[in-house]
């Protein structure tokens, strides 16, 4: 085995030039700050680029964010959109539509900022859970959503059909004491959720902008446990893909519905290894279906990718897209213009480095492997996002500096 991984790694490391790849630009520090900032993410509509995080520098944990209007050459200075709240943020997510920007977060309860001018100021603050955590953000249109835990368990959501700046009361979701991951994603009228509880998969679905909600579906059909949920939307289309089993029985499954969520087709194994699959994640571009999960075989951790060309109805043999000496975990995907890019963190080298790879021809094939950070120290946490043709890719991750840890990032460009 470690033979063949020494084969498979020189291999991948093989001359770029040999391949379509993206041209990365020089390593950016983003944050900026002598305190530590962690959990980066970033959301893009047009030239302009979105970018969150949570920043040390008061003491207390606050979220901070920049924007870009020229397809990430430069940055605007940072906002710190806590304000002086002394209490320690989690959770950040940004989302956009138009030039409506959104960034929730955990602070005390579940905060919300929303900017209509894509970011350049934004509105109050607003408070839309006092004990709520864990939140979870979807937009489509002039709607937003936004899900979230209680305290004493069941899941909840509050929506806005004002572009944010207003929201409805709360209606549940979930009374169940435990539930788990949850998913939550709009498009058009309708907004979809999908959680687990450790044990079953479950979903419900508006088509009114979260006026009504149809009865909870149970998705999985066996007695395994199912979790790690998973959930895209693409026209009538829902697609869902989760963990089930436990230890070596665990496997990769899929569920898809043509009828906007109504009925779904029988569920399809994805990785039928025998051993540890976890953590799916997956992206639709119709009429692909691109999915990416981790895999434990002897101590070596790799990633993980199968895609369907027929929008779900079945899906090519599983290939292993890392194949390094090293562990390979925190992977991110993103997929655009017929190119899908992928990002990891890999422990190759030692303390862990950002690694990359793409395909120019929709995961027909994949180029080579590249280090996008190539760090003495530790990388983790990257995040991904292209634009909307493809031209370009941001990448964001934390990188642990000497009594530091500060926000990196990198913009590459479509090769010819």
């Amino acid at each position: 085995m470690g033979a063949l991984r020494g084969l498979w790694w020189g291999l991948l490391l093989v001359p770029l030039a040999a391949f379509a790849q993206d041209v990365f630009e020089t390593v950016t520090n983003f944050s900026q700050t002598r305190s530590t900032s962690r959990e980066p993410t970033v959301a893009l509509v047009g030239p302009h680029v979105f970018t969150a995080w949570i920043d040390m520098r008061t003491g207390y944990g606050d979220v901070y964010f920049r924007q870009s209007s020229n397809r990430g050459l430069s940055f605007g200075v940072a906002q710190n959109l806590s304000g002086s709240h002394p209490m320690r943020a989690s959770d950040v997510q940004v989302a956009r539509v138009e030039g409506n920007v959104y960034v929730l977060w955990s602070e005390a309860g579940i905060r919300f900022r929303v900017s209509h001018d894509f970011g350049e100021t934004f509105g109050p603050m607003q408070v839309l859970s006092e004990r709520g955590r864990e939140p979870h953000l979807a937009a489509s249109g002039g709607s937003v959503y936004v899900a979230w835990s209680g305290p004493e368990g069941g899941l909840f959501l509050r929506a806005s059909r004002d572009s944010g700046d207003s929201f409805v009361p709360p209606i549940a979701l979930s009374e169940h004491a435990k539930d788990g991951d949850l998913e939550l994603v709009a498009d058009g009228a309708s907004i979809h959720a999908v959680w687990d509880d450790g044990s079953q998969v479950f979903l419900r679905r508006s088509l009114d902008e979260g006026r009504s909600f149809a009865p909870t579906q149970v998705l999985d059909e066996g007695s395994a446990p199912s979790e790690d949920a998973r959930l895209a939307l693409l026209g009538t289309g829902v697609f869902v893909v989760w963990r089930e089993g436990s230890g070596c029985d665990s496997e990769i499954v899929f569920r898809r519905s043509t009828t906007r969520g109504e009925s779904f087709e029988p569920l399809l194994n994805l990785s039928q290894n025998g051993v540890a699959s976890v953590d799916p994640l997956f992206k639709v571009s119709d009429p692909f279906v691109y999915v990416l999960w981790k895999e434990k075989v002897a101590g070596q951790t790799d990633i993980f990718f199968t895609r369907s060309v027929d929008r779900g109805g079945s899906f090519e043999a599983p290939r292993n897209l890392s194949q390094t000496p090293g562990k390979s975990s925190q992977y991110a995907l993103s997929s655009s213009g017929g190119v899908v890019r992928i990002v990891w963190r890999d422990r190759s080298a030692g303390g862990g480095d950002i690694f990359y790879r793409s395909s120019a021809d929709r995961g027909t094939t994949f180029g080579p492997i590249q280090n996008l950070s190539q760090s003495p120290g530790k990388s983790t946490s990257p995040a991904i996002i292209s634009s909307g043709k493809a031209a370009e890719v941001h990448v964001l991750w934390e990188e642990d500096l000497p009594g530091n840890r500060e926000s990196f990032y990198r913009r590459g460009v479509l090769g010819p």
